[in-house]
């Protein structure tokens, strides 16, 4: 009787000593809050690379007289 006793006493403090303590509402805010706004700085930093080379491409294109907003269409062929 004693060592069932003894051994559920064991097996409640493994259990309890296995638990860790959540993190309260304010730390998994900050937590989050520095998440999203390291991928919102890469989202920016993706939409800024896109943005330049958008603009290089025009002004490449520019340069070479072909205009970017009218790119000249594909050959119409009759293929029977």
């Amino acid at each position: 009787m004693r060592s069932s006793i003894v051994l559920m006493a064991c097996t409640a403090m493994v259990l309890l000593g296995g638990c860790q303590a959540e993190p309260d509402f304010d730390t998994k805010f900050e937590q989050q809050s520095r998440d999203l706004a390291a991928k919102a700085r890469s989202i920016d930093a993706d939409a800024k690379k896109q943005l330049d080379a958008a603009r290089e491409a025009e002004q490449a294109s520019a340069e070479l007289g072909n205009s970017a907003a009218s790119p000249t269409p594909a050959p119409v062929t009759n293929v029977k």
